[in-house]
């Protein structure tokens, strides 16, 4: 039982629905509104922007604060991403955050493309245990802790890299590019393994995506190369499909980041991969809309993926009429009433075909 989600268990069985691609009555949908005589928590001090990362008292009282004030409907769930970085993983190299209010950024520390200078620092990843062990104690029948996103190798690299030096590297340091993904790629896989442990009870027993409002019985990620929209098709089938490949087959399920249109030309290579379970769709800033890639999108689906949206209102309907609600989640986010839920619930229900 989860105290800020009221259909837990109906919920639940969504999910293991969406997994096993079986067709209900309707797709998945992550909608929420406000609640009513919420309780507001004081914090404790003043934090700095470090401690709003980091520590586990203040990450606990900000989702309380935001549970008190939100009501998850249908398949939308209360869940706290502990974020280290995106690409987090860097960390363990030796890779220092800089902590800002909208994110956390990494400056290079690799001088030279040598993969012996890639050297795993134990201290930073039970540090990030800590953390995730604070959060996940506090947090413990009351809402749901999610997965980092310590994800996406080749972009970790390019934090300890550099970006431009990696661009160098993929064609005149090929072998070291090969070596340190393969490095981090083994780091990874055992670091993550810990860390479902840790937020394997506050998820019932499985594990969930915060902002994708994905919740599996299993262990699930995402992965994701937003690195890939700088390269060739050639470069990814040599660098990036074989981390796709190889980090896709560790857990159960995984979902892919598609960021930006110009992940398109990759497109065949991310559908190959068999572990790929379903594709996160992003519309970027200054991009077209989700639903003018309607043909790409069909196709993730014809290619037995399933789809992760985050739709403009006046593009729902659109969506829910030209796709197949199978393994379709969509992520329609705030609403101003459970009146206005239940209309976007009855026309998904009308539209499954």
């Amino acid at each position: 039982m989860i105290h800020y989600k009221d259909n837990w268990e109906e919920t639940k069985e969504r999910y293991t629905a969406f997994w096993n691609k079986e067709n209900t009555d309707r797709c998945c949908l992550a909608i929420q509104t406000g609640r009513p005589g919420g309780t507001r928590y004081p914090f404790k001090k003043e934090y700095t922007v470090e401690e709003r990362y980091c520590d586990p008292d203040y990450l606990y009282t900000a989702m309380t604060n935001t549970c008190e004030r939100v009501e998850y409907l249908y398949e939308s769930i209360p869940a706290q991403m502990v974020n280290f970085g995106t690409a987090g993983e860097c960390q363990y190299f030796g890779a220092v955050p800089n902590y800002t209010d909208g994110t956390i950024w990494f400056d290079p520390i690799l001088d030279e493309p040598d993969a012996e200078l890639l050297t795993y620092d134990d201290s930073r990843f039970r540090r990030h245990k800590e953390i995730t062990q604070g959060v996940a104690d506090r947090a413990k029948g009351r809402y749901i802790v999610a997965m980092n996103d310590n994800c996406g190798i080749i972009d970790g690299l390019a934090h300890l890299r550099g970006t431009e030096n990696l661009l160098l590297d993929m064609v005149e340091n090929r072998e070291f590019v090969h070596a340190a993904r393969d490095k981090i790629i083994s780091v990874w896989k055992e670091t993550q393994k810990e860390f479902f442990e840790i937020i394997r009870e506050s998820n019932d027993g499985g594990s969930s995506h915060s902002w994708m409002h994905l919740w599996s019985p299993a262990r699930h990620l995402q992965l994701q190369c937003d690195y890939c929209c700088m390269i060739s098709p050639s470069m990814f089938e040599e660098f990036i499909l074989p981390e796709l490949e190889e980090t896709s087959s560790v857990f159960e399920h995984c979902t892919y980041h598609l960021d930006g249109v110009e992940q398109l030309r990759h497109l065949d290579m991310i559908l190959s991969v068999k572990g790929i379970d379903n594709i996160q769709w992003t519309r970027v800033a200054g991009q077209p809309k989700t639903s003018a890639s309607i043909e790409a999108l069909q196709k993730i689906q014809a290619a037995g993926k399933g789809l992760v949206l985050i739709p403009d209102r006046d593009e729902i309907e659109f969506l829910m009429k030209n796709l197949s609600p199978v393994s379709l989640q969509l992520i329609v986010g705030w609403v101003n009433s459970r009146e206005e839920a239940a209309e976007i619930e009855k026309m998904a229900r009308q539209l499954a075909r």
